[in-house]
């Protein structure tokens, strides 16, 4: 079966995140200045209209209820759990699937403590790279582009040859990613992490309930999103049942495991206006540490 082209889903993200810093200050969650920048500059002036960002939102809200808001949670809860490891003596940063992420130039902290590896498909990072050279004139030094082709290339082979210290203690950013890959590669994902990477090394990642994956789930958004995987030619392959995320982490060698809904985010990180603003269930994270 194919695969989901990474570089579309990349540019929906950025797009998002796009949208998000342009809402008015009283109604966004965070900012990214660089979002826009993967778009043509027809395209980024579109951004800067509020008008327009709100009829945006409006029609994703009306096909997939809550999922703008529940992604624009997950953002916020892997930034607010990037932020805290970095006050506690955090060294290494390894982005699983990195996308169009921005982590690494937009977050305070990030370039003056950390060594960071982006792992991604080539395609998609081929992209990246000449957007981050056109944003910052070259790029950044404290971070390596790692291209991986997963289910074909060790993750492990990749990273170690990169300079990655197995010895750091280290976060992964696993976001957007563990609902695309079989069982079998995220279990050899966990093993590596557990076993490559150095004490108080640990996780951040997104996950759905099986439900979602599996076609049960009664939730429109849930229904449209399957829907739309399988009619790009893939298919949803890994969730976790409903009640039993935090045993499965353990399983895994994780010793301290934390499981938050997307809806849990929203209470704590949404403030003013945001706090009117829908977020779907079907959305949970997870911040775990081996």
């Amino acid at each position: 079966m194919a695969e989901i082209d990474p570089r579309k889903m990349a540019l929906q993200i950025a797009g998002l995140r796009a949208n998000e810093t342009h809402l008015p200050a009283d109604e966004r969650v965070f900012q990214d200045p660089y979002a826009e920048h993967f778009f043509p500059d027809d395209a980024r002036e579109l951004f800067h209209d509020p008008d327009r960002v709100k009829v945006e939102l409006a029609k994703y809200e009306q096909m997939m209820p809550g999922v703008n808001g529940a992604i624009v949670a997950r953002i916020k809860f892997i930034d607010e759990c990037l932020i805290s490891l970095i006050a506690t003596g955090l060294k290494q940063l390894v982005v699983i699937g990195a996308g169009y992420d921005t982590r690494p130039y937009r977050l305070q902290g990030v370039k003056e403590n950390l060594k960071v590896f982006e792992v991604d498909h080539p395609s998609t990072q081929a992209v990246k790279l000449e957007k981050i050279k056109e944003i910052f004139g070259m790029l950044p030094d404290h971070v390596t582009y790692v291209p991986v082709m997963f289910g074909k290339d060790s993750l492990g082979e990749k990273l170690l040859a990169s300079g990655y210290s197995k010895e750091e203690k280290t976060l992964f950013i696993i976001e957007g990613f563990l609902m695309y890959i079989p069982q079998q590669a995220v279990a050899e994902l966990f093993a590596f992490i557990i076993d490559k990477s150095g004490p108080q090394s640990s996780i951040v990642a997104d996950y759905f309930d099986t439900t979602v994956v599996e076609g049960s789930s009664s939730l429109k958004e849930a229904v449209v999103l399957r829907k739309f995987v399988e009619n790009e030619g893939s298919s949803l392959k890994f969730g976790i049942q409903a009640g039993t995320e935090e045993s499965f982490f353990k399983q895994c060698g994780f010793r301290r495991v934390r499981c938050v809904s997307a809806r849990a985010c929203k209470d704590k990180f949404f403030i003013n206006d945001s706090r009117n603003r829908a977020v779907s269930p079907m959305f949970n994270f997870v911040y775990a540490m081996k």
